[in-house]
């Protein structure tokens, strides 16, 4: 996920895909479909595709469930596999946590076309370096104490995927339940339901069953 949804990229992103549907060569160049809730995307497809995420909301996980980013309305995923220790190919799992709307477009096609059109790769490129400015931000949760990754790692999901409700208040989404808040903040479940209670009594937030208030937690 990205901090902040640039909608005037994804609006030149969507104009692109426009042109791609215009001049596509065949009907697999591009095309939408759907993702149901807890469906994953197939991973032959995910080497040979680029994918606009148009509606809902997409877990990545690497290893055992172990979350490590959602990708939202307005992000594109343009990934390529890498070798792990074993030489052998990997991916992460990329899992829809709500229903989505997404765009495929053949990476072949996508670079051939855009050879013509260089400012088409050009978009994905600035689309990818806001994508890592995200993650080098993530990272800084990993220098911090348990108490303060938690801390950041929640108003981190309240920013990137909460209803913004005041200036500085976020409501989470139901989805994000405290399974995923512990996975994604990589602390225990247990030690999720004490530090919410501890945020609760202080003021911080305000938790009724998975409806989570955040009010008062910056970074």
């Amino acid at each position: 996920m990205n901090l902040y949804k640039d909608t005037q990229l994804f609006g030149k992103i969507m104009n692109m895909v426009q042109d791609l549907e215009m001049n596509k060569l065949s009907s697999n160049d591009v095309k939408e479909f759907k993702l149901l809730r807890n469906e994953r995307l197939d991973k032959e497809l995910i080497k040979k595709n680029l994918f606009i995420i148009m509606t809902g909301v997409i877990q990545t996980e690497c290893g055992n469930g172990n979350i490590t980013d959602f990708i939202r309305e307005g992000e594109v995923l343009f990934v390529q596999p890498i070798r792990n220790d074993k030489q052998q190919e990997w991916l992460p799992e990329y899992k829809a946590i709500t229903s989505c709307k997404i765009i495929q477009v053949s990476k072949e096609f996508f670079l051939n076309f855009s050879s013509i059109k260089p400012s088409y790769m050009e978009l994905i490129l600035q689309m990818t370096a806001n994508k890592l400015m995200y993650v080098m931000n993530d990272s800084r949760k990993y220098d911090l104490s348990v108490e303060e990754r938690f801390d950041f790692s929640l108003a981190e999901l309240g920013h990137c995927l909460g209803e913004q409700v005041e200036d500085n208040s976020f409501i989470l989404p139901r989805y994000i339940n405290k399974n995923k808040i512990a996975s994604f903040s990589k602390t225990s479940r247990k030690y999720t339901s004490q530090r919410l209670q501890l945020l609760e009594n202080n003021g911080n937030i305000n938790a009724d069953g998975n409806n989570i208030l955040i009010s008062s937690i910056d970074f």
